[in-house]
């Protein structure tokens, strides 16, 4: 699906929408997956699976991805725009989107409470 999806962006896409265009391919690809792999557990586990719990940790991490992706953002806009354009002046500003998107996205997981952060610290 992914495939599909990622190559009817870039064939149909003008050229500066393209990767855009094929991010919300994988997203959409992912939730399909999701779904998929939802239904076939249920049917495994005879319907035992935590059907909420599923929901409410997907819209926890979707809702921080969201907000955190704009401070990534804003964090390499701002950068770029201090260093100008180029290829040097890229890696700093991809650099500080990058630490940004990471940490306050764990941090926000933290507030929300994701479960599965606790299951990454060694010990647990």
């Amino acid at each position: 699906m992914n495939t599909a999806l990622a190559t009817a962006c870039h064939v149909l896409l003008p050229a500066r929408w393209a990767m855009t265009g094929m991010a919300g391919a994988y997203a959409l690809s992912y939730l399909a997956g999701l779904a998929l792999t939802a239904r076939l557990l249920r049917r495994r586990l005879g319907g035992r699976l935590d059907d909420g719990a599923v929901r409410r940790t997907y819209t926890k991490v979707l809702a921080g991805a969201a907000c955190v992706a704009g401070l990534a953002w804003a964090a390499d806009r701002a950068c770029a725009d201090a260093l100008g354009a180029g290829t040097v002046p890229t890696a700093p500003a991809l650099l500080a989107g990058t630490l940004t998107l990471a940490l306050a996205y764990a941090g926000l997981a933290r507030l929300l409470r994701v479960d599965e952060l606790r299951r990454l610290r060694p010990g647990r």
